[in-house]
């Protein structure tokens, strides 16, 4: 079973393709950061089992993008910057390295699975409250 447990609101973003040796200015955008829990139970011998949690970390990038480059197909991977609101109220830059693109839905929204560090991890939930 998987749950959305929060979701983060950015108020600035910015996403990269990087292709052909160059990194250049895809998108300005808001970015939202959903943070899921992922629960399997696990069947164990002779006894009822027990449950796995992971997370599970996506961004989505609705449809108030402005794009400022056109992909020209050479796209090899993409990159993310966002500036997330802390509980202090000091915002705090993120960085997230190739994300990998889901889809791109009908309404113009794009949605990326996040590859995060541990201490990305660990600050996106303190600040998501976990």
């Amino acid at each position: 079973m998987t749950t959305l447990l929060n979701t983060l609101f950015s108020e600035k973003g910015e996403l990269f393709v990087i292709g052909h040796g160059r990194r250049v200015l895809f998108s300005r955008c808001k970015p939202e950061i959903r943070i899921y829990e992922k629960t399997a139970q696990v069947p164990l011998l002779g006894e009822s089992g027990c449950k796995k949690k992971s997370m599970r970390f996506t961004i989505a990038l609705c449809g108030d993008m402005e794009f400022t480059h056109d992909p020209e197909g050479g796209t090899e991977r993409y990159e993310l910057t966002a500036d997330i609101l802390r509980n202090d109220g000091i915002a705090e830059r993120f960085y997230f390295h190739n994300i990998s693109l889901l889809e791109i839905d009908s309404s113009g929204g794009w949605e990326f699975e996040l590859n995060i560090t541990g201490e990305q991890m660990r600050k996106l939930s303190i600040i998501a409250g976990l």
